[in-house]
């Protein structure tokens, strides 16, 4: 392992040699303190008051354990944590989100990582304003290395797989192309799109998917038919995509820049990772840098989205978010 590990810093540091972006900080951005590892968050505007659905899970070896689902109220700053409604014995390891309306029904999308048990899963919770009741548990063999998910209207579901088998990091290593991104039909996986490396961040608008590659660097476009991607074509070259967000007609994509120290901050928080977010218009493909940070207020970003003119911004590991202007 130790070796595999020398191998991956090594091959991911010379693989990030891009110009960083100079700092588009805003002076007025602000930190605000949620759980531990909010990798992943969603919008709520259906349940009452605005509210972002924060995923958040402590990463970091030797960290208290913390999995809740965190509720941040724009309107007042306020952070809660939401009350699940679940089985006793499910064990709760919140990775990826998504919101869908349903019909009638509000469902949050949940990748869940029960590492223990080498189990993997996506859970269906029903939201209500003060709490999130438990639907039901997707297992399947197909759901080998669960990234991120996103739903359609009619409760069917897509998810991408960020490797062919979970933790074998020579996938990401040598750019082999062994992910797949699975269709869930309500009974049974099925394969959507596969021939990936390091599948990330997953969304659909309108009849259209995208999806993001972290050792690919590049954000897809596909059309969507009959539980099958197709059409691909590659609309922006992001250097380390992490999740992608579709907000006011863009999509934004949280980037990694340098691997190297984004591994280095996996280990202690002092060491920053650079944060990057780019705003990517899906009809013209112009792709602007609409966020650029140090580290020094939020480290390793992994979504950014946007709301009332407010770009929100979580990170892998660290206890905050960030919230700052949205440049035009």
């Amino acid at each position: 392992m130790f070796k595999y590990t020398c191998l991956f810093s090594f091959l991911f540091a010379i693989s990030s040699c891009v110009t960083l972006p100079k700092s588009i900080v805003d002076k007025s951005t602000q930190v605000v303190a949620v759980g531990p590892g909010p990798e992943d968050m969603v919008l709520d505007t259906i349940t009452g008051q605005p509210r972002l659905l924060i995923s958040c899970h402590a990463r970091r070896t030797g960290d208290p354990h913390y999995s809740e689902i965190n509720a941040y109220y724009p309107a007042d700053g306020s952070v809660r944590v939401l009350k699940r409604r679940e089985p006793a014995d499910l064990y709760f390891g919140p990775h990826g989100i998504d919101l869908v309306q349903v019909k009638d029904t509000l469902i949050l999308l949940v990748v869940n990582h029960n590492m223990a048990k080498h189990e993997n899963s996506i859970l269906r919770y029903q939201v209500k304003k003060d709490e999130l009741v438990f639907l039901n548990k997707i297992v399947d063999p197909l759901i080998v290395s669960p990234n991120a998910v996103t739903g359609f209207s009619d409760g069917t579901i897509l998810i991408s797989n960020d490797a062919g088998k979970q933790g074998d990091f020579t996938e990401a290593l040598f750019l082999l192309k062994r992910d797949k991104i699975v269709f869930w039909d309500h009974n049974k996986c099925s394969v959507a799109a596969q021939k990936f490396c390091f599948a990330n961040g997953i969304t659909n608008v309108g009849g259209k998917v995208y999806l993001a590659s972290t050792r690919q660097n590049k954000l897809w476009q596909f059309d969507f038919k009959e539980g099958k991607m197709l059409n691909k074509q590659v609309i922006a070259k992001v250097p380390g995509a992490d999740n992608v967000r579709m907000c006011d007609g863009n999509l934004y994509v949280a980037c990694h820049l340098r691997f190297l120290d984004f591994l280095k901050h996996m280990k202690t928080a002092s060491h920053f990772s650079p944060t990057t977010v780019y705003r990517i218009n899906p009809i013209t493909h112009q792709r602007t840098a609409v966020f650029y940070d140090n580290g020094a207020k939020i480290s390793a970003g992994s979504t950014g989205l946007v709301f009332h003119n407010k770009l929100y911004v979580s990170g892998v590991f660290d206890p905050k978010i960030a919230v700052t202007s949205n440049p035009k």
